[in-house]
């Protein structure tokens, strides 16, 4: 299995409510892993039960830009090259505010933002499902110290999480991470809470939350959900 150390930003206003009861983990003492009131039978369930409500909020951040050449110039037109990137992000209201990284957006000319596709009904869905809405987005603000920042796109109604309180968090804890890695939308790893304090330099004026989750480059702005059903802040 490969682990890969991931860091979000730091804090969130307030908790939510849970997916996970007690009834539903690996802390309850009961007579079997099959039993649905525990063991891996009741975490396979509230785990399926939090994607399906985080999923509908997260969306693929598309961003188009230029950027300088690298190395030998050889014509005037080679000096600027155009460049597409992506990463992910998180309804946080209704009317189409959505939280991501500013890393993702900085330097954009062109900010797009695709929807998933709402599934109606519970039948069953095609693999080779289409993509789907994509929409322009603006860019409100960005914070750079805290790699965090702010678009809007156009609309009303939309499905989105309420905000958590990662001073909840405590180290061993399993979380969620959301986004789209590798341009893969909809995409989802688990993992634990490696450390709930983590400072990159002696003079870095932020700390971070580590976790063991599998990320990949796509994934900055993407949602950390715990088990409880608490969002705790963004991949970075």
């Amino acid at each position: 299995m490969l682990y890969t150390l991931i860091f979000s930003s730091a804090g969130f206003a307030q908790e939510t409510a849970g997916f996970a009861q007690e009834t539903a983990g690996f802390g309850r003492e009961t007579g079997g892993f099959g039993r649905e009131t525990g063991g891996l039978a009741g975490l396979d369930g509230s785990l399926q039960a939090l994607a399906q409500r985080v999923h509908p909020s997260v969306v693929e951040v598309l961003v188009t830009g230029y950027s300088t050449a690298r190395g030998p110039v050889t014509s005037a037109d080679a000096l600027l090259s155009l460049e597409h990137g992506s990463g992910s992000g998180v309804l946080v209201s209704s009317d189409g505010y959505i939280v991501t990284n500013a890393h993702v957006v900085d330097g954009a000319r062109r900010i797009r933002v695709l929807l998933p596709i709402r599934e109606k009904g519970s039948g069953g869905h095609s693999i080779l499902k289409t993509r789907g809405k994509t929409l322009g987005a603006q860019l409100v603000n960005l914070d750079r110290e805290t790699d965090l920042a702010v678009l809007k796109i156009q609309g009303t109604d939309y499905p989105f999480l309420p905000f958590g309180d990662s001073d909840q968090l405590s180290q061993g804890q399993l979380v969620m991470a959301f986004g789209s890695p590798l341009g893969l939308d909809n995409s989802v790893s688990v993992g634990v809470v490696s450390s709930v304090v983590r400072q990159l330099e002696p003079e870095d004026p932020m700390v971070y939350i580590q976790t063991d989750a599998a990320i990949n480059p796509g994934n900055s702005g993407g949602p950390w959900w715990t088990s409880a059903g608490s969002w705790l802040g963004s991949t970075r």
